[in-house]
């Protein structure tokens, strides 16, 4: 029976990870942010990699759920700036904002392994199946083809806000380029 709130220590450790890094973070960073001795860490998980994986996945989960969310709205411009604006706190809260975890993670993933690597590449694949799908419901706008297309663009536009937020835009200059990308998708609505 393990000691400590492992719901915690996830959070805590999911943190950590988005703070500095799958491969910045150490197992001492997280037995000092969680409270949990490192060898418990260890016994309870195997190796940070492990930890981060089940931190990942709840962020996975969280973030997918908002930005489903925010994207289920009648008219695609409404769904877009919503998810947008979801998309841009999510990156710009903290101090030091603490940027996008999966935009960071994919960075490292070259030096990750394949878990990692899988888990970023699971979370932008239903995150564009996710904006597809919610493209793809306006009645006669587009066809379900079109909407997959125009969900991997909005994907990787994601991914280049992201890079713009760590270069030191603004809150508003990222929500300011967000709604320029939307009117030229969508256009005004």
């Amino acid at each position: 029976m393990r000691q400590f709130d492992e719901d915690a220590v996830i959070a805590t450790a999911l943190d950590v990870f988005w703070r500095r890094g799958l491969h910045d973070a150490t197992m001492q960073d997280l037995a000092e942010a969680t409270g949990v001795q490192r060898g418990s860490l260890y016994n309870a998980y195997g190796d940070k990699e492990a930890i981060f994986l089940r931190a990942f996945d709840r962020y996975a989960g969280q973030f997918l759920e908002a930005a489903g969310n925010a994207l289920s709205h009648d008219d695609d411009a409404t769904g877009l700036r919503h998810f947008f604006d979801m998309i841009i706190v999510n990156m710009t809260d903290g101090s030091p904002t603490r940027g996008c975890l999966t935009t960071r993670t994919a960075l490292d993933a070259a030096i990750s392994s394949a878990d990692v690597r899988q888990r970023v590449r699971d979370v932008l694949t239903r995150l564009e199946q996710l904006i597809g799908k919610a493209l793809g419901t306006a009645p006669g706008k587009r066809s379900a083809a079109d909407a997959n297309r125009l969900a991997r663009v909005i994907v990787t536009y994601t991914r280049g806000l992201a890079v713009m937020e760590r270069a030191g835009y603004s809150r508003k200059q990222l929500k300011d380029l967000a709604a320029t990308f939307i009117d030229a998708v969508v256009g005004h609505a």
